[in-house]
């Protein structure tokens, strides 16, 4: 098996000399008082544990973990707190001691005032215990859209932090099942891991109107959640509370704190939502373990590390055999591997189709399993149709599912319905601010729809969030063509060459770029140098000899790219083809593509010929 190797459960005992066994001796490691650190415990999430003995109870803590903790943590505290209460400076104390005096000379009035004092505050810890001794310290506002910032991983091992990542984005896709409330994706929230920018400020950043933060911590078989929620504009703290059990119990354990959240920030919840809140069929925590991995690989979207997810993931399907996720993620990772990893859609086509339909057998109401399903729908089967329905099953079933509105937006600009594609980008990058992939995909859909000017700003928005996003550079190269600004487009070629894409896309665009800019005879020489040798990009190939007027060439390419499997639905679209459209083999171009509907028997019987391997797919 590929991938990180955390330690299994944590099993074994840290050194005694690391354990501080009382409150006063975390206390004095971390120099404040007792009732200052049993705050932090509530408030702040400091790594504090209870072990209960026959007759009483204790509390325990490691030093490696309040260390590991207190780095994290400080900034925060530090700009709350610039004096915690009960820690007594001498220029508190000398308050303490003059106010003493002022209230041996008060009035009656006076004690009468401490006596509504007293009563209030007892009021407070009535409703401190009601709520079963939750931190209910302000009640919740009118909150309709949250962040999930990462979850502070305080074991101490940084292996771990899959963990922490993990339980992040579980958390957040169980409040992304909330039709009411705007939950933000894991991309934007996992830029702010171990930020020291005030939470006022990381809200108005991301748009929303409160933020979950908290940690999880993982030791001798035991693990422990905490959350607290917080008021973005106002950085007011409005409930804290924490959740420990098994690690044979995680799931149920994830599930809790999603709907407690839920129930706090008090946005309405349908019953079926709810219910799709709560674990379904248990799965083995070995399973959800290698699940988490393999989510964690995926993250990082290259060739060595989306290899090591789909390792994970038949690892958790080998020991959950129905295990819906993880087959749904399955599918995933392999068409990723067509896309941007080192394998051609073709290679990848059997695996991914099917790890989703054994997602959709087992979890016939689970998003991602849909989301699989159009994928396929609309990358081998030209199933314009059916694609556009499993997209829209999986918003049914989880309205804020990043990918449905995304991959639902890219279907729709391929058929050219682009008031409805923008409105699932927008929702898109509504959700995930802070992606540059969802600004590039914007941009691309703003060009098909000749939209170029804003098409502009927003893939120069994707490049300032991802400077290394050569796609984005390439298309806005592609833009700039489109708009005859042919020196900037040669500039964002060059840019998305440095970045990493590849030479042959390279090469050909800047070809087309040529003959549109009247030199011909470099442009047939640069296409005749790359044709001489492998790895001609076809749809990029047609763009250029379309633009050097050369329509029999550009449909020879075109007809070879229509028989692979690819994202060809972005060619009836593409504003480059617009030249081809008089030509009768355009229609017949588009039946191929299953858009006239059945395929013609005769226009299947055209030759067919496959695209060289080692050509590597393009997201169009």
């Amino acid at each position: 098996m590929n991938g990180l190797s955390p330690r299994q459960g944590l099993s074994e005992d840290p050194p005694s000399e690391d354990r501080l066994d009382s409150w006063k001796d975390i206390a004095a490691y971390v120099k404040r008082d007792v009732s200052t650190v049993q705050r932090w415990e509530k408030r702040e999430g400091m790594p504090v544990y209870r072990h209960v003995h026959e007759k009483r109870g204790s509390v325990y803590a490691y030093r490696s973990e309040l260390d590991t903790w207190w780095q994290r943590r400080a900034p925060r505290i530090e700009r709350t707190e610039q004096c915690p209460p009960g820690e007594r400076t001498p220029e508190r104390k000398s308050a303490v001691a003059h106010l003493l005096q002022v209230l041996s000379r008060q009035t009656r009035r006076t004690v009468a005032a401490i006596s509504v004092a007293f009563a209030c505050a007892l009021a407070v810890l009535m409703v401190y215990l009601a709520n079963g001794g939750h931190a209910a310290v302000q009640p919740a506002r009118d909150i309709k859209s949250i962040a999930v910032l990462p979850l502070d991983n305080l074991s101490g091992d940084p292996a771990q932090d899959y963990l922490a990542d993990g339980m992040t984005e579980e958390l957040i896709g169980s409040l992304a099942k909330i039709r009411a409330l705007r939950v933000v994706s894991r991309t934007s929230a996992m830029r702010f891991r171990e930020s020291r920018q005030p939470l006022s400020e990381i809200a108005r950043e991301l748009g929303v109107d409160a933020v979950v933060e908290g940690s999880v911590q993982r030791r001798e078989g035991r693990v422990k959640v905490r959350v607290q929620l917080v008021h973005g504009s106002t950085d007011t703290h409005l409930w804290a509370s924490e959740y420990e059990g098994q690690w044979t119990d995680v799931l149920r354990l994830q599930g809790e704190v999603g709907r407690a959240v839920a129930d706090e920030i008090r946005v309405q919840v349908t019953a079926d939502e709810r219910a799709r809140m709560t674990p379904g069929t248990p799965i083995a925590p070995a399973a959800f373990q290698e699940y988490l991995l393999g989510r964690y690989h995926m993250s990082k979207q290259n060739e060595a590390d989306i290899a090591r997810a789909i390792g994970h993931f038949n690892e958790a399907t080998r020991i959950e055999p129905k295990y819906a996720a993880a087959y749904a993620a399955l599918s995933v990772g392999w068409w990723a591997r067509g896309v941007w990893g080192a394998q051609t859609l073709s290679q990848v086509e059997s695996a991914t189709r099917a790890a989703a339909q054994q997602a959709l057998a087992l979890g016939p109401e689970l998003a991602e399993a849909h989301v699989a399903r159009g994928r396929i729908g609309y990358t081998y089967d030209r199933d314009w149709p059916g694609a556009e329905a499993s997209f829209r099953r999986a918003l049914e079933t989880d309205p804020n599912n990043l990918d449905a509105h995304y991959f639902y937006a890219m279907l729709l600009m391929g058929l050219g319905r682009f008031a409805e594609s923008i409105e699932h980008i927008e929702r898109a990058a509504q959700l995930d601010p802070l992606s540059s992939m969802i600004q590039s995909g914007f941009g691309r859909v703003l060009y098909r729809a000749r939209r170029y000017d804003e098409a502009i700003e927003h893939l120069h928005r994707a490049i300032a969030l991802e400077p290394r996003n050569y796609s984005a550079y390439s298309r806005l190269g592609d833009v700039y063509d489109s708009a005859g600004r042919y020196a900037e487009a040669l500039a964002s070629y060059e840019q998305a060459r440095s970045a990493g894409f590849g030479e042959h896309w390279h090469v050909v665009r800047r070809a087309r770029v040529y003959a549109r800019m009247g030199r011909t005879d470099q442009a047939r020489r640069m296409l005749q140098d790359l044709k001489s040798g492998t790895g001609m990009p076809l749809v990029e190939g047609a763009k250029a000899y379309a633009a050097l007027g050369d329509r029999d060439r550009a449909f020879e390419l075109l007809f070879q790219a229509v028989d692979e499997p690819s994202l060809v639905i972005f060619v009836k679209e593409e504003p480059t083809f617009d030249r081809l459209h008089p030509d009768a083999r355009w229609k017949a171009l588009l039946a191929r593509m299953n858009f006239a509907g059945a395929y013609s028997i005769a226009i299947r019987s055209m030759s067919k010929t496959s695209m060289p391997r080692g050509a590597p797919a393009s997201p169009l």
